[in-house]
């Protein structure tokens, strides 16, 4: 029966004129040599080993098939020989002879020390004689990984019988350029898809905006489209956009009118569908829906951001780095730092961890990562030294403690100075019912560990610089002070698995032991533990967050607590006159009531905030009498969600309600 309603559906598509994408060529590079018909040409005439495209199988670039080969240009393979380079690599002849319309797609990663400059550059040419080349695309700027690049070649290509692509990187120690999955197409005539979703991940009962991007792959612009949502699977929620001019391969933003109404304590499922393109069929509907997860909860914890700084002894820019970052950390609260010493050679710190962890996130030193986020702007996890000189550590830091997280961690330590052994107790509380992987790890930490030799003596490129705290301080500076090393991961590099279970509980708290003796070696006195909660997705590195982190001394216990406000985290004062205080009904609808007990005469204020702590209502300052108060707030006009009532005493916050309005 399926076959035949899709035989039907063929027809009526061949009915209107319209055709299904004809792959004309593709290549994945999974023979061990060049494809037949390629050439890999230095064109420099320095024939350099290393100005020549090579075959590579490493992870480091993440197209869909980079495990069976890709080719990479190294731009003299990290090392300064002063001479540019020039290499192409050439496509043997594409027949295009029976296609109307051609368009060349393909995944590549192209990375640059400094964008936007002529130092490097990729481009894509054309020819029809392997003679006279056109170029019709090129770039400057380091991109995603992997990034895709969709080219109407048509002007090019149509109708013709031999068809040449010529990939080419010129440059001069500087960055790289590896490409992968290469296509050349018809497209369908008709193609529109979801290319993403945009959903708050972790939020209070509210209403949530549901918003995305749509993408053109087919050959003809899209003036009109039919979208819809739906809510686990419940009533779908349609709206038109007309009036579009989305050409072939180009993106549109769009975002629904009508509010998605996420109001219990549980995970919510939201599948957006992209359909009737001008009016029409799509004859490509596997890419016409995304599915995104949004989940309510019951607390808000507080949230600490943990830093990885990537650095090491022989990387000379890392003193600098290190002052950068102690700086930040000590201009802000809930902020955890911890150095990784790999990215940049290795030294006598290094760990296993170190390198993985380099591996998948960075080319070099020093750089940070912020819970290991991928920051869309800097197209990077960790952020680096050339790319961006430190400029935006701090405010993706600070954006991310903003952020609200679904798990609080509790945590102990005791540590026997005899024995030396070290016990940490980990306890992961969620507040709601989330289906993911997490995990615990935990971090022993030695803070102003240094040592004799080259292991230890840090380079220093600000030796002769009188602006640096490191000017004159030698170059290596023997007796360099390392700070906040990571000596130990008791769950390895991403953490222990069977602690936390596939789909979490709401307020359930799911605890982890560790032991470990420490070295003799190591000053107890400078030993801290930092345990993390961590998100891992094998299929994607770019999913591997951290959510929270607690640092700790030895023999202490502490929690990251929860808070009022997730997003303005109030903190609440002693009151002299404030006895008693509720909020009801709560749920509300159109109205609360705010009712107090006053033991003695103040000076009394009040207001409501909301999520994002913007302020609903504020009643001003009135000097009150000793007694009974109750004061109706209107909230008809507000939208579902968690909504907070400050009373304040003399100025300052004397107690915080958290209130639901539910219509």
């Amino acid at each position: 029966m399926k076959h035949f309603t899709l035989a039907i559906m063929m027809a009526f598509a061949a009915s209107l004129g319209l055709r299904a994408q004809t792959v004309i060529y593709s290549q994945n590079f999974s023979s061990a040599g060049l494809p037949v018909g390629w050439t890999n040409v230095d064109r420099t005439g320095n024939n350099l080993t290393n100005g020549i495209w090579k075959r590579y199988t490493s992870s480091q670039f993440q197209s869909e098939t980079y495990s069976n080969g890709y080719w990479i240009f190294l731009s003299d393979a990290q090392n300064d020989d002063n001479l540019p380079e020039d290499g192409e690599l050439t496509s043997g002849r594409i027949d295009c002879s029976a296609n109307a319309k051609v368009f060349l797609r393909f995944q590549h990663w192209f990375y640059t020390y400094f964008d936007n400059n002529t130092n490097s550059a990729g481009y894509v040419q054309v020819s029809t004689n392997n003679a006279t080349w056109t170029e019709v695309w090129s770039t400057t700027e380091s991109s995603d990984n992997p990034a895709v690049v969709n080219v109407d070649l048509s002007a090019y290509a149509a109708n013709q019988d031999s068809l040449y692509v010529r990939f080419k990187f010129t440059g001069d120690w500087d960055g790289y350029w590896a490409v992968d999955d290469i296509k050349i197409t018809e497209p369908a005539t008709l193609d529109v898809a979801i290319k993403s979703l945009n959903v708050e991940e972790y939020v209070a009962p509210s209403n949530q905006t549901i918003s995305g991007v749509l993408e053109n792959l087919g050959s003809d612009p899209i003036s009109q489209v039919t979208l819809s949502y739906t809510v686990n699977g419940g009533a779908p929620v349609t709206q038109t956009l007309s009036n579009l001019a989305i050409q072939p391969f180009d993106t549109y933003n769009f975002s629904f009118n009508t509010p998605a109404n996420l109001s219990s304590v549980q995970s919510y499922a939201i599948v957006a569908n992209a359909t009737n393109p001008n009016g029409g069929t799509d004859l490509n509907p596997s890419n016409n829906a995304k599915t995104a997860m949004s989940y309510v909860l019951s607390q808000f914890p507080k949230r600490n951001v943990l830093l990885e700084e990537f650095t090491t002894a022989p990387c000379q820019y890392c003193p600098d780095a290190a002052t950068r970052m102690n700086a930040i950390l000590a201009r802000n609260q809930n902020l955890i730092g911890v150095a990784l010493h790999s990215g940049f050679g290795s030294d006598a710190m290094t760990i296993d961890e170190h390198d993985t962890l380099a591996n998948e996130y960075t080319d070099g030193a020093p750089a940070i990562m912020i819970d290991r986020v991928y920051q869309a702007d800097d197209k990077s996890v960790a952020i680096g030294y050339y790319n961006d000189p430190y400029d935006r550590w701090e405010p993706y830091s600070i954006e991310r403690k903003a952020e609200i997280t679904p798990v609080s961690i509790a945590a102990n330590t005791t540590y026997d100075g005899g024995t030396r052994q070290l016990t940490v107790n980990v306890a992961a509380t969620f507040y709601s019912a989330i289906s993911d992987d997490f995990r615990v790890n935990c971090y022993i930490v030695e803070d102003s560990v240094s040592g004799t030799g080259s292991g230890y003596n840090q380079s220093n490129a600000s030796n002769g610089d009188n602006t640096s705290e490191w000017y004159q301080k030698g170059n290596p500076i023997v007796g360099y002070q390392h700070r906040h090393v990571v000596r130990h991961m008791f769950g390895a590099t991403w953490g222990s698995t069977g602690v936390v279970p596939a789909t979490t509980a709401d307020g359930v708290a799911y605890n982890k032991q560790y032991t470990y003796t420490l070295p003799n070696g190591w000053d107890e006195s400078q030993v801290e533990v930092v345990a993390i909660v961590q998100r891992y997705d094998a299929n994607n590195k770019y999913n591997r967050q951290i959510l929270n982190a607690l640092e700790l001394k030895l023999n202490t216990a502490d929690s990251t607590g929860l808070n009022a406000n997730p997003n303005t985290a109030i903190e609440n004062t002693n009151s002299a006159a404030l006895a008693t205080a509720s909020v009801y009904p709560n749920p509300a609808t159109d109205i609360i009531h705010v009712a107090y007990v006053l033991n003695s005469n103040t000076s009394f204020s009040m207001e409501v905030n909301n999520m994002i702590g913007q302020t609903m209502v504020s009643y001003p300052v009135v000097n009150l009498q000793e007694g009974n108060y109750n004061t109706a707030i209107n909230t008809a006009s507000y939208a579902n969600g968690f909504y907070f009532v400050q009373l304040k005493e003399n100025g300052k916050t004397v107690k915080t309600m958290k209130f639901v309005v539910n219509k």
